[in-house]
């Protein structure tokens, strides 16, 4: 009886986030994007990412300048790590028109790559995808990003409140605290038989913030606990979404200023 009712506080509480926000969920874009993962052999991690630092982070700010691209980020793990991906391109595309453009592009050089570092590459995951939510505040000189890919649970609905209500209040305290650089949500445009349907990239100032992060998430989570709202959601969250193995990653190319 007990469990019943807390999931009745949680499905009232995301009604509510939900029936508030609707207007301005109606009124925002959602960025058409392609997720794209990397693996290689260990022993190919040095000169793939070599490759990428120096070629195709130069090839990406060229399609950014010819429209092909409405924003670019490609990041590389920091480790060595069986299953993991090695390199992820996050493509923005402005438009349905954009992407054909890109289409073009994948038809000669799979994955946007020049054959060097296809080579290096033993296979890439594809996944296209939409970002349904952002911010970006100030500058990073040596940002840190963990990447954090989840199941959701419920219907994307549901899950957009979920967001709203319980997860991106948190990042705006790790924001205000001065250890969050910026944030991307996303999630699967065609989910099914995928590994994840919502990812979060979460860009961190640099390692030190990076240390800081149990420490700050810890502190903003008691504040948010005193809004009985917040709380019925965080009591509840193993409901909404189940999380995946996450990646620590360096940005080695974006069109964010830095």
């Amino acid at each position: 009886m007990a469990a019943f009712t807390r999931l009745i506080h949680i499905w009232f509480a995301l009604a509510l986030i939900a029936g508030c926000a609707a207007p301005a969920l109606a009124a925002e874009r959602k960025d058409t994007s392609l997720i794209i993962a990397l693996y290689a052999k260990p022993a190919d991690r040095v000169a793939l990412r070599n490759l990428l630092e120096h070629g195709q982070a130069d090839r990406l700010r060229r399609w950014k300048a010819d429209g092909v691209l409405a924003g670019y980020r490609l990041i590389f793990t920091r480790y060595a790590d069986t299953g993991m991906w090695d390199a992820m391109e996050q493509l923005t595309f402005a438009d349905d028109a954009a992407l054909a453009r890109w289409n073009a592009v994948e038809r000669q050089a799979p994955a946007g790559l020049d054959t060097a570092a296809l080579a290096l590459v033993t296979s890439i995951e594809t996944t296209p995808a939409m970002r349904v939510r952002n911010d970006t505040a100030g500058a990073a000189q040596n940002p840190v990003m963990l990447v954090i890919p989840y199941q959701a649970l419920v219907p994307p609905g549901e899950y957009l409140g979920y967001l709203d209500g319980y997860t991106i209040p948190q990042f705006r305290g790790w924001m205000e605290e001065g250890v969050l650089q910026s944030y991307d949500i996303l999630t699967s445009a065609y989910p099914a038989g995928r590994a994840w349907n919502a990812m979060i990239m979460l860009n961190y100032r640099d390692d030190a913030a990076l240390a800081r992060r149990d420490t700050v998430v810890s502190r903003v989570r008691a504040r948010l606990a005193l809004d009985p709202a917040w709380k019925a959601i965080s009591d509840n969250k193993k409901a909404i979404r189940s999380e995946r193995v996450l990646a620590i990653a360096d940005q080695i190319a974006s069109d964010e200023p830095r």
